[in-house]
């Protein structure tokens, strides 16, 4: 393996790790949360609301490690 690839996994896992880490740490967030608040409920409109602008944050991630990605190379 060459250097230029050894250098660019580890780039990878670090960014991978950091992503992870954030996602981790809003899952605790929204725990929390709904252990906090009695009348939470899973099936309302502003639930879904947040699952939806949670997975449009993962595309967007995905999308700007694409380009960290691209513009390394």
């Amino acid at each position: 393996m060459s250097d230029i690839a050894k250098a660019d996994a580890a780039n990878r896992s670090v960014r991978t790790l950091i992503q992870g880490l954030a996602v981790d740490a809003l899952i605790a967030v929204a725990g929390v949360l709904l252990v906090w608040l009695p009348d939470a409920d899973l099936t309302s409109r502003e639930a879904w609301t947040v699952v939806a602008i949670t997975a449009a944050k993962s595309v967007l991630t995905a999308v700007a490690s694409y380009v960290m990605r691209i513009r390394e190379g």
